[in-house]
């Protein structure tokens, strides 16, 4: 049972990767179809849910394929660097969708 949990042996780190990046890429579709039904404000609030789960699929990829060594990168200029700036980026969309969400709807001060 501790050897599923090794991450340099288990079958899991893998799956887990694929199915982390398959999860974000169908979020990404989803978004992209919800943003047919609604407009202005609700539109660009998707629009930043979209962003973000763009950014979490493509750092999910890049995870997947580690350094990259297999393909032409090095350890120092590797796939790990790609991945950190796209969650970065993913960080930044979320933000900006909480501070949307924020002035989406118009509050009751009563």
């Amino acid at each position: 049972m501790i050897a599923i949990f090794d991450y340099s042996t288990s079958s899991l780190s893998p799956e887990l990767k694929i199915v982390t990046f398959i999860l974000f890429a169908a979020a990404f579709i989803l978004y992209l179809d919800t943003r047919r039904h609604f407009g202005g404000n609700v539109k660009s609030f998707i629009d930043l849910l979209s962003l973000f789960a763009l950014c979490m699929a493509m750092g999910a990829l890049f995870r997947y394929f580690g350094d990259g060594t297999d393909f032409g990168f090095t350890t120092d200029y590797s796939l790990k660097w790609f991945q950190s700036i796209c969650y970065l980026a993913a960080g930044v969309f979320y933000i900006l969708a909480a501070k949307k969400l924020l002035t989406l709807f118009a509050v009751n001060e009563s």
